[in-house]
């Protein structure tokens, strides 16, 4: 499989609307990358310009040493897996799977081979007589798969594939995905805007937001690094809790509670003494007993761990704590917060509607 190399590209759509801003990305062979973010971030329209379904306004795309950046779809080598599916009703899978094939011409030997090592790798030998109709959800998705691996693409592309699908059956087809992978050991680009598929599946995770990529990483750098204030609370489910307050001398305050900062964090923040920041701390490192008081509103308890919300003053905060609790609403919790996994981060800058223009950047 090829490397893929995206360089500086830009989508600008009519009336000076833009979607995507200065997208750099360098994809090794046989990586599986993931766009992750909300809607309207610009990651499906970032990987519809590397499928040629969307005009490059700006930058330069390369597949495999080759410049694709204005070779028509069908030049690219490329093949892409929609959320719909997009499968023909009145074609059998074994028709639907080699349909591309069919097209091109291909001997009825190389495509019957090539149709049955994708069934083979798919689980869908058995199907392959039967309309789409006839299949599940996942079958279908899977059948959709098999019209791409047929094809033998440079790249795969997949656009939230599993959107339309239940929570059991996402979760089994990220497991058959992951499988996928490996057996093809094939060059992957995907989107989603679910975080646990991204966590799950990728080598790297490109995080993005309001047409910006926010931050390139494994899964755990992205988890434990958050390069700012969006990334902290959009990956990690639940969110990231977060406190507005000011660094004074060795301790954290808001006007919620004054907090130590040991000295290691105090020497780290010292340039930001007397200024505002804003503290981060995932539910999970929220600890027992501290100094902070939490007073309970509800309880949901998940078996091996209980998510404790409640709040601290007027403020939200959710607890993940590694056994089943029985706190009743109104019981007041002190709570502390794993000194070794405390994030600070820097104010985002707003305009003059309050609008986030840039998000908070890291400081520790």
């Amino acid at each position: 499989m090829p490397e893929v190399n995206i360089q500086h590209l830009d989508k600008i759509y009519d009336g000076g609307v833009q979607a995507v801003y200065d997208f750099n990305l360098d994809i090794a062979d046989g990586e599986f990358i993931v766009l992750v973010g909300p809607s309207g971030c610009g990651k499906s329209t970032t990987l519809r310009m590397v499928a040629g379904l969307e005009d490059i306004s700006a930058g330069t795309l390369i597949i495999d040493g080759k410049d694709c950046t204005r070779l028509a779809p069908k030049d690219r080598d490329i093949a892409m897996v929609f959320q719909n599916y997009a499968l023909y009703g009145h074609m059998t899978i074994y028709e639907n799977m080699a349909f591309s094939l069919t097209l091109r011409k291909e001997k009825k030997e190389v495509i019957h081979r090539k149709v049955l090592a994708a069934a083979e790798i798919l689980d869908l030998r058995t199907q392959l007589n039967k309309k789409p109709r006839q299949l599940s959800g996942g079958q279908r998705q899977r059948v959709a798969m098999g019209r791409a691996i047929v094809r033998n693409p440079k790249v795969f592309l997949f656009d939230e594939p599993l959107s339309n699908l239940d929570a059991k059956l996402r979760g089994s087809m990220r497991r058959e995905l992951l499988l996928l992978h490996k057996k093809l050991n094939a060059t992957m680009m995907y989107v989603t805007h679910d975080q646990t598929e991204a966590l799950t599946l990728a080598d790297r995770i490109v995080c993005m937001s309001m047409g910006h990529v926010q931050q390139i990483g494994k899964p755990i750098d992205l988890y434990e690094h958050p390069a700012n204030t969006f990334v902290a609370t959009f990956i990690g489910l639940p969110p990231m809790n977060m406190f507005e307050g000011k660094v004074e001398g060795n301790k954290f305050v808001c006007e919620l509670f004054s907090y130590p900062l040991s000295q290691s964090q105090a020497s780290a923040l010292k340039e930001h003494d007397g200024k505002e920041v804003i503290l981060g701390v995932r539910p999970e490192n929220i600890t027992r007993p501290g100094s902070v008081k939490l007073t309970v509103t509800n309880n949901e308890n998940l078996g091996m761990n209980t998510l404790v919300h409640g709040k601290v003053g007027a403020q939200t905060v959710v607890c993940k704590f590694a056994e089943w609790c029985n706190y009743k609403p109104g019981d007041v919790v002190d709570i502390g917060f794993d000194e070794e996994m405390m994030h600070f981060f820097e104010k985002p800058v707003t305009d003059e509607n309050g609008a986030i223009v840039e998000y908070g950047k890291s400081i520790i």
